[in-house]
C-alpha cells in the first residue's frame, strides 16, 4: 500500500459530550475536564489519556497529552484538546474496535506527529 492512499477509517463519527465520547453513536469513553487539564477514561474508569493545556497568550496554546498505559507524553501545536486528538487519532486508526487504543497504530502516530524529543 503506498503511503498516499487514504487508510480506511473505522470510526467516521465522533460526538463529543460534557461527559463522555462516542464513536458511531455508542459510549466508547468517559471525558473529565477541569479547567486545563482533561481525562480521557474508558467506561471502567481507567485513565487512559491525561491532557494539560497551556495557554501561551494571543489565543495560542500548546499541551502535553499522556498515554497512561503506555507511558508516552505527546504533544503537537496542532494537535491541542480532546477534538483535535480524537480526530487525528480516529484518522489514523490510533482506537480499534473494542474502543482500545492500538499501540502499534500509536506508534505510528507518534512517529508522524509527536514533536516533542
Amino acid at each position: 500500500m503506498a503511503a498516499q492512499e487514504k487508510i480506511e477509517r473505522i470510526f467516521n463519527e465522533v460526538e463529543f459530550k460534557p461527559d463522555k465520547i462516542l464513536l458511531e453513536k455508542r459510549e466508547a469513553f468517559n471525558y473529565q475536564k477541569d479547567g486545563n487539564h482533561f481525562l480521557v477514561l474508558d467506561l471502567n474508569n481507567n485513565e487512559l489519556i491525561i491532557g494539560d493545556i497551556t495557554s501561551l497568550g494571543d489565543g495560542k496554546f500548546s499541551s502535553v497529552i499522556t498515554f497512561v498505559a503506555e507511558n508516552k507524553k505527546f504533544s503537537n501545536a496542532k494537535i491541542i484538546g480532546r477534538s483535535d486528538l480524537f480526530f487525528a487519532m480516529l484518522n489514523n486508526n490510533v482506537i480499534n474496535k473494542e474502543f482500545k487504543i492500538d499501540p502499534e497504530k500509536l506508534d505510528v502516530f507518534f512517529a508522524k506527529y509527536n514533536e516533542l524529543k
